[in-house]
């Protein structure tokens, strides 16, 4: 009996300890099968770094494990992953639950939208613990498209819109492509008044954002909207946003167009300049420039103001002279050519100074050229003064009276030359210039224009000159390379010549290479040189090219409408760019601008009128 105990003790251990355990054993310990039960998850295959909107790969495997780390191959469970660290608040995209195969499972389509330093995901199953991913970055993507980052805003027609319109690259995301340098254009995309968009309207971006500080629309409307295109980018169109009449500060009487410089005069009196101002033409004590109207100084009124070349003259209420600007000739009419000032080492005031002779004046013309100016009293007497208007070089600091005896209306000075209608209706001129007498022989004294036509108004340019007739006609003589006679070709003509189209004319004016008009129903057409959108239609392009000498470029030999609509009372042509007052007292300026002269608070060329402000 007691060997029969120790051999079942020993059986014991044996099976016990041994061999852990014996078969049809129900209790103690049994043999292990070498992997616990699913404890918990773990990233076997981190995220990675990638871009914006690109599957994250390689692809991102998450393993079911027991306590002891071991994949329990048997789990084919639901495994979620989400964000867990979100830097940027970006959305995680593509199929984020994935059922366990051999106890792993494998997300090969994850992608993030928002570019982002830091990001990490969790992974969660039903009844296990979860995990988090080690850190990774999110890139931004290739440029792909343009947003409008800030809408264009409603603003006053001719004024600049402020904030400075927006547009931004952007991956397919819409990530900021910070390193995009591209050239964005802007346009305008629903125009519902017919307007046109002025300022620099192509800009490169600058860290991935164009700004287009400077831009603005000329006529009022509601619903604009712009549009924003680069080469191989999807385009943009802004929202929607309303342009509104100008607020007309000041009710202008008169505005005169000069040598990349402009002048006004208000109903009560006030005179304004803008533009360049090296000499002091602006008459407000400076020689800095101005893109709008500052206050001539002096407490004057005038009656009307004309700006020419380098020098600006206008007659006050009480039929005094005075001019202020450029006094190398003398063309101040003060009596010196030494001074008062020196601006930029030449003669000049940079205020107004009276003409000397004390006489009481109707009218009075600053010149296109060299420094002339002329005037005429309420006796009908023409005067002029500075660089000699008589075919001569004589400089003269004080008023000369124009000989022949003529009694005169108005006298309009050009480039050396003069010319003047009379109060019966005629015209004359004299000088070196289009005389507009059949002949290129210069003249000291008066000469009748050609043709035996009734004058109501001339107008005398640099190297050309206009009037209209009592029946509303109107005539141009003198060269015309440019078409800037208006009769549909480029051939000269030293007698007047009717300007084509039929239209019936209130006034002309001439500058430089071109003309403007304002016809009887106050609308205001253009010819002549087209260089800087100077004929006001909406293009620097076209619609003809002329030829001058070797070189080519954009005019019309037809007057072509101004574009917006807009009715004007009287336009003047300067150098580059012409100006004009509406029948309400708005004045509006187109063409070039590199000094402010449109006075719209910008140096950008309009080839549409844009409102002075």
């Amino acid at each position: 009996m007691a060997l029969r105990n120790q051999l079942f003790l020993a059986g014991v251990v044996l099976c016990g300890v041994a061999l852990g355990g014996c078969s049809g054993s129900t209790s103690g310990p049994v043999q292990p099968t070498g992997v616990g039960p699913a404890a918990k998850l773990v990233f076997t295959a981190q995220p990675s770094n990638a871009v914006a909107g690109a599957a994250n790969s390689p692809a991102t495997q998450v393993a079911v494990q027991d306590a002891q780390g071991n994949t329990v191959t048997t789990a084919t469970i639901s495994i979620t992953l989400a964000i867990g660290t979100n830097p940027a608040s970006g959305t995680l995209a593509g199929t984020k639950t994935v059922a366990a195969v051999n106890g792993v499972a494998t997300f090969s389509t994850l992608s993030l939208n928002v570019v982002g330093t830091g990001y990490t995901l969790t992974a969660a199953a039903t009844g296990l613990t979860g995990a988090t991913s080690t850190a990774f970055n999110i890139g931004v993507g290739a440029a792909a498209k343009l947003v409008f980052s800030v809408q264009p805003s409603n603003a006053a027609a001719g004024a600049a819109i402020t904030p400075a319109v927006q547009v931004t690259v952007q991956d397919a995301q819409g990530n900021i492509v910070t390193t995009a340098t591209t050239s964005i254009s802007m346009a305008i995309g629903t125009n519902p008044a017919s307007g046109a968009l002025a300022g620099t309207t192509t800009v490169a971006a600058v860290n991935g954002v164009a700004t287009f500080a400077n831009v603005s629309i000329n006529n009022a409307g509601t619903g604009y909207t712009l549009t924003a295109s680069a080469a191989s980018l999807t385009g943009a169109t802004s929202g929607g946003f309303n342009i509104t009449a100008p607020t007309i500060a000041r009710t202008w009487a008169t505005v005169s167009a000069g040598g990349f410089f402009a002048c006004g005069a208000t109903t009560a009196g006030a005179a304004y300049c803008w533009g360049a101002n090296v000499l002091g033409q602006l008459g407000n004590g400076t020689t800095t420039a101005s893109p709008v109207p500052v206050v001539v100084s002096g407490g004057l009124n005038f009656v009307a103001v004309n700006a020419g070349y380098y020098q600006t003259c206008g007659v006050t209420t009480d039929g005094a002279a005075y001019c202020w600007g450029s006094n190398v000739y003398g063309e101040l009419g003060n009596g010196t050519n030494v001074g008062p000032q020196q601006c930029s080492g030449a003669a000049c005031s940079t205020t107004p100074v009276a003409v000397a002779g004390g006489l009481t004046f109707a009218t009075v013309s600053a010149g296109h050229g060299n420094g002339e100016a002329c005037g005429v009293t309420t006796g009908g007497i023409a005067y002029c003064w500075g660089f000699g208007v008589d075919g001569t070089a004589t400089i003269s600091s004080t008023p000369v009276a124009v000989t022949g005896g003529h009694t005169f209306a108005a006298v309009s000075v050009g480039t050396a030359y003069a010319c003047g209608v009379t109060t019966a209706g005629a015209a004359y001129c004299w000088g070196i210039g289009a005389l507009g007498n059949g002949t290129t022989t210069v003249s000291a004294t008066p000469v009748l224009v050609a043709g035996g036509l009734t004058w109501a108004a001339v107008s005398a340019g640099e190297v050309s000159a206009y009037g209209v007739t009592t029946a509303g006609i109107a005539y141009c003589w003198g060269d015309n390379l440019l078409g800037e006679l208006g009769n549909g070709t480029t051939t000269e003509s030293p007698t007047p010549m009717a300007v084509s189209g039929g239209h019936a004319w209130a006034a002309v004016s001439v500058g430089e290479f071109s003309a403007c008009g304002v016809t009887t129903a106050s609308a205001a057409y253009c010819w002549g040189v087209n260089i800087a959108g100077n004929l006001g239609y909406g293009s620097i392009t076209g619609p003809e090219q002329c030829s001058l000498g070797p070189l080519s470029g954009p005019c019309s030999t037809v007057p072509v409408a101004v574009s917006g609509g807009l009715m004007f009372a009287a336009v003047s042509v300067g150098q580059q760019s012409t100006c004009g007052v509406t029948i309400a007292g708005a004045a509006y300026c187109w063409g070039n601008n590199p000094f402010g002269e449109l006075g719209n608070n910008t140096t950008a060329f309009s080839a549409t009128p844009v409102a002075v402000w």
